[in-house]
């Protein structure tokens, strides 16, 4: 696992928890911000870097709907971190 995006993840307020809410489930980008109390436009720019680093992806439907889930890579990041802190 690469530590600098370990660091990168813990360095953010609300990255871990994005991670933790999106990998019980998918969720749209305003049901994440309303769970952890922050305003719509900053859970945006924060799914925007977790995109970016593969953590999270979007998927769309016929709609203009995007809900947001975990990726493969957002998981390993989730329990690497998990797997520190129980230690």
């Amino acid at each position: 696992m690469d530590i600098e995006l370990i660091n990168w993840a813990k360095d953010g307020t609300y990255r871990i928890k994005v991670l933790k809410l999106l990998s019980t489930k998918p969720l749209l980008s305003s049901e994440l911000a309303n769970e952890l109390g922050i305003h719509r436009a900053s859970m945006s720019r924060i799914l925007k870097l977790l995109r970016e680093r593969k953590l999270v992806r979007q998927v769309s439907g016929k709609t203009r709907t995007v809900t947001y889930i975990i990726t493969d890579k957002g998981l390993e990041v989730l329990r690497t971190l998990e797997g520190v802190s129980n230690t």
